[in-house]
């Protein structure tokens, strides 16, 4: 439920979302806006901007993230921040705290909307689609406070777009908790875009039926919004088994590149913690020194004893797993070798042991 109070206190598994919120922005921004004339960045339930302990709220993260760019030089476009938030007070408030950013660079432009998210941004996506205009690559930040206030079909009209991405919030566990209360239903189907979270109600074991709205979830996101990759990335800065879901969509393995490097790279003794909770059978929790022993095990059964390229395993570990290209050479593909376990079949003249160029052949022995 929506705080009663104008500003509230920040919890420890918001924080962590505005963190990831940050560096993915800080990443996302110099790739798109050194060749894009404009870029856009929506936050659909924006808030009041701040916290009780004066901490920025997403608004101002997000600005902050262009403003405070180190490389913001080599941003060249337009950047448009698009503030949706339909309560009057924390619209009045959000304003004040941009207001004490001081005067914008003139790329800048930013709107707060007064009204819904449902309402604002339906009515953004029917003026494009009406003038057959084309949406800047845009980037959706939805952290909605009820789970029925982000509905899915109107996600996957705002992702039918080229080059749009969204890291929305899912409190699974939450939607598990209402999900057999009587009076539910409308908002569990504009949740998930289709009736057969119903399904789940009949799963008397709770994991089971936690992992089933899950699921379905992401493949909707999949399915009805078009993304060709989606991770999911639980929160365990609260609990072990907080039930907090970052999915994060995007159709380009770039931004999947960045995302996931991002989570390998955040340091957990800030307490700062995630796993990536994609499949069930693959659940990995991001530490600074991982067990590589799934990823190998996954390259072997995936690639055999047929040869592969290196190109072939860095996408495989990308798209297929929760491991990024960065977990194969040095750390899986070295040992190997000199363990006389993997065998190079064609590589560039000149090749020294223990490195693979992009077009080297291998194969598991």
């Amino acid at each position: 439920m929506p705080p009663k109070t104008t500003v509230w206190k920040l919890d420890r598994h918001s924080a962590a979302k505005h963190y990831l919120l940050q560096r993915y922005l800080q990443a996302w921004l110099p790739i798109m806006g050194s060749w894009k004339h404009r870029l856009v960045l929506i936050d659909g339930f924006a808030g009041p901007g701040v916290y009780e302990d004066g901490q920025p709220g997403s608004p101002i993260i997000m600005l902050k993230a262009y403003l405070d760019h180190t490389a913001r030089e080599r941003i060249k476009s337009e950047v448009v921040y698009a503030f949706i938030e339909q309560d009057k007070r924390r619209v009045a408030s959000l304003k004040a705290e941009i207001a004490k950013l001081g005067e914008l660079p003139a790329n800048v432009k930013v709107q707060v909307i007064a009204d819904s998210y449902e309402k604002a941004f339906s009515g953004v996506l029917d003026d494009i689609e009406q003038r057959g205009a084309k949406l800047a690559p845009t980037f959706a930040f939805l952290d909605p406070f009820g789970y029925s206030d982000a509905p899915m079909t109107l996600t996957g009209r705002f992702l039918q777009f080229s080059r749009c991405e969204v890291l929305i919030y899912v409190p699974i566990r939450t939607v598990n908790r209402w999900l057999r209360r009587e009076g539910q239903e409308n908002a569990m189907t504009l949740l998930f875009g289709t009736k057969e979270w119903a399904k789940a109600v009949a799963i008397e074991n709770g994991q089971e039926r936690i992992r089933f709205l899950h699921d379905l979830f992401y493949e909707q996101l999949k399915r009805d919004c078009g993304l060709a990759y989606v991770r999911s990335f639980e929160i365990v800065t609260a609990a072990p088994n907080s039930g907090y879901h970052l999915f994060y969509g995007t159709n380009h393995e770039t931004g999947l590149l960045k995302m996931k490097e991002l989570m390998w790279d955040i340091d957990p003794v800030q307490g700062r913690r995630f796993k990536d909770s994609t499949r069930a059978q693959e659940i990995t929790l991001f530490e600074p020194e991982p067990d590589l022993d799934p990823l190998r095990d996954a390259l072997r059964a995936h690639f055999g004893t047929e040869p592969f390229t290196i190109d072939d395993a860095e996408r495989f570990a990308l798209i297929d797993t929760p491991y990024i290209p960065r977990h194969l050479k040095k750390p899986i593909f070295k040992p190997l070798e000199t363990e006389k376990k993997l065998k190079i079949v064609k590589a560039k003249d000149g090749r020294r042991r223990g490195t693979y160029p992009s077009g080297t052949v291998l194969r598991f022995l």
